[in-house]
């Protein structure tokens, strides 16, 4: 997971197909965001998700991008407190991936995190942040 340039609150989740052949991933990551000490996940937060296709495809050698944004309406008050953690498991499809494969991605200090917006699974990073944009519609 990386900073989107040009898009502070935006976080680009990319997943890489390191094998021989050709994968699939369900149309987006399973993401939540919390607090890395707590000890209760319940009040994690999940984003919007923008609607897509049940599978997408991972060429071998290629990779995926998803593209998370934080806080879309750029608020600086009302946001969420104690969120330093995006949480990641790759296949959203809880079926195919054990959730012992989730990753931890510690987020800066003074994260702002309000109604989050996800897109789906893209070819390109450019891709997956126009899909972004219609998460909630």
């Amino acid at each position: 997971m990386t900073a989107r340039a040009g898009a502070p609150s935006q976080r680009v989740i990319e997943v890489r197909n390191t094998g021989a052949s050709a994968c699939s991933l369900s149309s987006s990551p399973s993401v939540d965001l919390g607090n890395s000490t707590a000890r209760d996940r319940s009040g994690n937060i999940r984003p919007v998700l923008a609607s897509g296709t049940l599978r997408f495809p991972v060429p071998a050698g290629r990779s995926a991008y998803a593209v998370i944004d934080l806080d879309p309406s750029g608020a600086t008050t009302g946001t969420a407190s104690g969120i330093n953690e995006l949480n990641v498991l790759a296949d959203g499809d809880d079926t195919n991936m054990p959730l012992a494969n989730t990753q931890n991605f510690p987020l800066t200090e003074g994260v702002r995190v309000l109604n989050p917006h996800m897109g789906i699974y893209r070819a390109t990073e450019a891709e997956a942040a126009t899909s972004m944009t219609n998460a909630g519609k």
